[in-house]
């Protein structure tokens, strides 16, 4: 990733690395559920594995490319979806 995360003009556009991040966070959120409802399962288990094998370097590797962005660079990126939303009328109050 890079210091020009993000969009063009005035849509707001995910580039491909914030797209897996945000997978595989919804991914370890699903997995923290079935870690606490169904720890002893197999497919738990194998979730678990999965995770580990193929999501979890690679998290560790974008969150840090993420976490590198100048300060005022990342609340930017964040209040640009919710800016967005807000200025085109989709988010009610």
């Amino acid at each position: 990733m890079s210091e020009g995360l993000g969009h063009e003009g005035d849509a707001v556009e995910l580039k491909a690395e914030e797209l897996r991040l945000v997978a595989i966070r919804r991914r370890a959120t699903q997995l923290a559920v079935a870690l606490v409802t169904e720890p002893f399962s197999a497919d738990t288990h194998e979730q678990l594995r999965s995770y580990v094998e193929q999501d979890a370097d690679e998290a560790q590797v974008l969150v840090r490319e993420v976490l590198a962005l100048p300060p005022a660079r990342l609340r930017e990126r964040i209040a640009e979806p919710i800016r967005s939303k807000t200025v085109h009328g989709e988010v009610t109050v």
